[in-house]
């Protein structure tokens, strides 16, 4: 089994019907709560399975206010990023598609494509594939959709959709015109070509957040413009991105944080982005909006040290890399301090917040994920269907450059520049330590089969010999 299957004409249009009817079950509920809710997605950037202290995975990380969110809400204990890195899955988050249908499967290099790929292909077998610089603007996004029904839309952080090579640059503006006020937002703040700050402190040399006084630090500006966009929009409908760069690299932190969480500059980044998720939170609070807002927690991708008990970290397909912290809360509708297990990618927020605004998703013909609304009314889970992941690049962080699917508890890799495949039960060996290909050939068959077909339904952008 060292090359990936080639499926039946029959066999794929089979596959294609019990999907369609898969999702078209999924997606259908009846929304008993009011139909415009406000909606709060937080993105955090690069933030770990278990870098989070509801965890329990790591002492010493403060993170009261996001436990608190977890204690009001579901916490999903397997849900993922689409992609091991950034710029895949925060398209994903705004069109419902899988990074493999947009040609964005590779985070956007901030040094410039040619150079990327002129480091990454030095001395490889295969090329890495071919992959966008920015998110189209024929997209449709979850934005432009709220628009029409009346929200009011912001983007406050990092958007990194928007361009190649903004290192090159003053300012992080590769072009504006694919930035987020281009793509259904009304208001912009921090969102740019940027794939990190060049500095946490002010100057920010960002072309869409004007400086603070001197030493400023992003994560609480960003915070405080985000309680300034719900304080404008409180007698509307509004839907927030707030994507703060924490914490992603450079690390750095305030000293009184740093001096909070002894010399860990990492756990100090993380307790002040809690701090100000709390800050929101308040003021949700302070404006009698908790039970009229939803708000989603979630993570771009895995975290760039350790996941216990997770193998990997960024960059792999392994758990490590794509197996991240999401939460849902939203008082008097959401069970207090539910879980679900059910599998969860980024592909599903589109559809499940057309879901809680009262839009049938399957208005909207091209989103390929799901409703998980059932699930947040207490169902116990949804039509089991397969996640997919296409991340034809070269990492140096563990297994890269292949593709893999989820279904149930199984778990498929196929991994091109060394053609070798890795099977897991991911109920009995969440660390991914004992691959099963060899003791269990025909799960293997039967994933290799439908991740081949749907490599070609998506017509990815396959990697090519390096000549």
């Amino acid at each position: 089994m060292k090359k990936l299957r080639i499926i039946s004409v029959v066999i794929l249009g089979y596959i294609i019907s019990v999907a369609m009817i898969t999702k078209n079950e999924a997606s259908v509920s009846n929304i008993e709560a009011p139909d415009h809710p406000n909606i709060i997605m937080i993105s955090v950037d690069d933030l770990g399975y278990s870098d989070v202290g509801y965890m329990n995975y790591k002492a010493g990380i403060l993170t009261p206010n996001i436990d608190e969110i977890a204690e009001s809400g579901m916490q999903f204990t397997d849900a993922y990023a689409v992609a091991p890195v950034c710029s895949p899955t925060r398209a994903s988050i705004m069109t419902g598609k899988y990074p493999a249908s947009l040609k964005l499967t590779c985070h956007i290099p901030g040094n410039g494509i040619e150079n990327y790929l002129e480091a990454k292909n030095d001395g490889t077998k295969l090329k890495e594939a071919y992959f966008e610089n920015h998110l189209p603007l024929n997209e449709i996004t979850i934005a432009e959709v709220l628009k029409t029904k009346g929200y009011a839309t912001g983007y406050i952080g990092k958007w990194h959709l928007a361009g190649d090579g903004a290192v090159h640059t003053s300012d992080g503006i590769v072009n504006a015109n694919y930035h987020p006020e281009n793509q259904g937002f009304d208001v912009n703040i921090g969102g740019c070509a940027y794939g990190k700050p060049e500095s946490y402190f002010s100057p920010y040399s960002n072309g869409t957040v004007t400086d603070g006084p001197q030493g400023e630090y992003l994560t609480n500006r960003l915070g405080d413009e985000a309680i300034k966009f719900i304080e404008q929009n409180k007698a509307q409908p509004f839907f927030l991105s707030f994507a703060p760069y924490t914490v992603h690299k450079p690390l750095q932190a305030p000293a009184s944080d740093i001096e909070n969480n002894n010399g860990n500059v990492y756990f100090a980044m993380i307790d002040n982005l809690d701090q100000n998720i709390g800050k929101i939170m308040d003021k949700l609070d302070e404006l009698n909006l908790l039970e009229s807002t939803i708000v989603i927690f979630y993570s771009d991708n895995g975290g760039l040290f350790e996941n216990p008990p997770l193998k990997g970290i960024k960059g792999t397909l392994n758990e490590g890399g794509i197996r991240v912290p999401l939460l849902v809360s939203w008082p008097n509708n959401i069970k207090v301090g539910s879980t679900s297990c059910t599998p969860i990618t980024s592909v599903d927020f589109f559809p499940t917040i057309l879901d809680l605004v009262g839009v049938n998703p399957n208005t909207y013909n091209q989103l390929e994920g799901i409703s998980f609304l059932p699930l947040l009314k207490g169902e116990l889970s949804i039509s089991e269907r397969p996640i997919y992941w296409h991340f034809p690049h070269h990492r140096n962080e563990g297994l890269s450059m292949g593709a893999a699917i989820r279904k149930g508890k199984w778990k498929y890799i196929y991994e091109f520049e060394k053609e070798e495949e890795y099977l897991y039960n991911l109920e009995e060996d969440i660390a991914e330590q004992n691959n099963l290909v060899v003791t269990n050939p025909l799960k293997a068959e039967e994933l290799s089969i439908q991740l081949q077909q749907w490599l070609k339904e998506v017509d990815a952008e396959m990697p090519e010999l390096n000549d």
